[in-house]
């Protein structure tokens, strides 16, 4: 639609930067110079929009209309009716960022159209953490440039169309659009459900100590990329140990290959190690109850106190064990630290305690718990408790080591330490899915709704992954929290005016550091309306 704006502007001075003079035919033309980008030739080149003419006199720009479009300026004495205001900042950063990852490109491949209302939820639960049936009162506050809204027919309709082979599409092409060479975490979480009517929703251990059936969620994670990357839906009874091999079966359809793996002790079986050991690299811990741990505590735990063993100023000390007792070669890496017998001592005696005081009571204790303690009943029902000092001595003498084995052998113990701590992203992971995006309890019933709502959470989970990524460092230093940030992304808002312009309000310097975390500016957001200006974004009569 053509901008009705009077053709006579009044002088305005000229823009510090992003702008080139010309001179043709005896005047001075001003240009504002978009982004560098390379041609088909492979040369250096930019975007060029004349904005006016440059008055030598006055030293002042001589706008056109392209002016006002690209600074988001109201010609003086333009009369302005305002059609519409809705918001668009948080939305255009969360879109933009897609679109950069790759992950545009792929869910369009893979779902086609679809795949662009399949982000639009994505986002909307990204920024929101709110139920998809509210996602239509927000599509008509916000500026996305879609045509209709999101009424829960249509998030049901979409729902039910991503199938498991669609699933698997997307994470092939995921996996290959990434091309990344690096640690993959593993792990697993349990969300809740209401449903009744799902096979996969099943009892078992809920790590939210819901009372709820459950369906049970493993996880790749990307440590240096800090992105998901793959994840599968199983039978919430299953355990976590007993399904490892079944997820790792999908490694080679999805292209996923020279990398290893790092996972907690609740992996940790000779079956899943040996399996493991021909196909992938791994890095496992070792919980301290089992005998190889004991063994290893027993005849290595004086000398890795050593300072030879010292692991500079992380207050732990490590060693590294040649063992190829599974018919292959690893390393099992004894670790010990001051700080953690403190705290492991601390806690055991307050649990101790806590045990003893169940006993007395004749409340049930954990059955791992039982060995500390002997139960006598004498006359009349009376209950007698005695500590197993012999048993809690040598539980304690335990304390403070922590055993890894691992198949990657050319790292030492200070690299896989710091490898396996960065695990905890995985847990951080979980902790957005459930408690940000509307994903700790599953309200939805039917087993094909389930898996597409899981699968836009994992879409959100991968945008919001990036996001604070990129703005970690500014929340550290500023002292802002993740949703004071988008809330001030959310003030930048659109002004639709009568005849389709759209224009955006002033962005405010705290705005402009956060667009500067992702290498966005103002004129960034300008060029995007531009884009949308000829459209309305929505046809609200639908």
């Amino acid at each position: 639609m053509k901008q009705r704006l009077k053709k006579d502007f009044a002088p305005v001075d000229m823009p510090e930067s992003g702008v080139s003079i010309s001179r043709i035919n005896n005047y001075d033309y001003v240009y504002h110079v978009g982004k560098g980008y390379r041609n088909s030739k492979g040369q250096p080149t930019n975007d060029k929009t004349m904005i006016g003419k440059y008055d030598s006199e006055s030293k002042k720009l001589i706008p056109n209309e392209s002016y006002y479009t690209i600074y988001d300026k109201i010609p003086e004495g333009k009369e302005i009716v305002i059609d519409s205001i809705m918001n668009y900042g948080d939305f255009y950063l969360l879109e933009s960022i897609a679109e950069e990852i790759g992950l545009s490109k792929v869910l369009n491949r893979v779902f086609g159209d679809k795949g662009d209302e399949i982000l639009l939820l994505a986002i909307y639960m990204a920024l929101t953490g709110q139920p998809l049936y509210r996602c239509d009162g927000w599509s008509r506050e916000t500026l996305t440039g879609r045509k209709g809204v999101m009424t829960s027919q249509r998030i049901s309709r979409i729902l039910e169309d991503i199938d498991e082979h669609k699933r698997m599409e997307f994470f092939e092409a995921w996996v290959y659009a990434r091309q990344q060479k690096e640690y993959l975490a593993y792990d697993v979480t349990s969300i809740s459900s209401y449903s009744r009517g799902n096979e996969l929703v099943e009892l078992g251990y809920n790590r939210d100590h819901d009372a709820l059936p459950q369906v049970n969620l493993g996880m790749y994670y990307g440590e240096e990329s800090k992105l998901p990357i793959f994840y599968q839906v199983y039978k919430g009874s299953i355990l976590d140990k007993s399904h490892l091999p079944y997820m790792m079966q999908y490694n080679d359809r999805l292209g996923i290959k020279d990398v290893c793996f790092v996972m907690d002790r609740g992996f940790y079986t000779e079956d899943n190690m040996k399996s493991m050991s021909h196909k992938h690299k791994f890095i496992v811990g070792v919980s301290n109850s089992l005998k190889i741990s004991k063994e290893m505590i027993k005849e290595y735990g004086q000398e890795v106190m050593s300072s030879r063993y010292d692991i500079g100023l992380t207050g732990a000390s490590g060693m590294s064990i040649g063992d190829n007792r599974y018919g292959y070669r690893s390393n099992m890496i004894l670790f010990y630290s001051l700080a953690k017998i403190s705290d492991e001592s601390r806690n055991f005696k307050m649990k101790l305690q806590k045990w003893e005081e169940d006993l007395r009571s004749s409340k049930k204790i954990p059955k791992e718990a039982e060995e500390f303690f002997t139960v006598t009943k004498a006359e009349k029902d009376t209950v007698t408790v005695t500590r197993n000092h012999s048993v809690i001595d040598e539980y304690i003498s335990n304390l403070g080591y922590f055993l890894m084995m691992t198949t990657d052998l050319r790292k030492t113990p200070e690299e896989i330490l710091e490898i396996y701590r960065m695990k905890d992203v995985v847990e951080k992971c979980f902790d957005e899915l459930k408690n940000s995006i509307d994903m700790k309890r599953l309200r939805v019933h039917s087993e094909e709704t389930m898996n597409g709502k899981m699968f836009v959470g994992f879409i959100a989970l991968i945008i919001r992954s990036h996001l604070h990524n990129k703005l970690k460092n500014y929340m550290e230093t500023r002292r802002v929290s993740f949703a004071q940030i988008l809330d001030e992304l959310r003030m930048i808002k659109t002004v639709k005016v009568k005849d389709g312009l759209l224009q955006c309000n002033p962005v405010t310097k705290k705005q402009r550091l956060i667009l500067e975390c992702f290498n966005r500016t103002p004129e960034d957001i300008s060029q995007s309306l531009q884009n949308l200006s000829p459209h309305v974004p929505f046809d609200f009569n639908e």
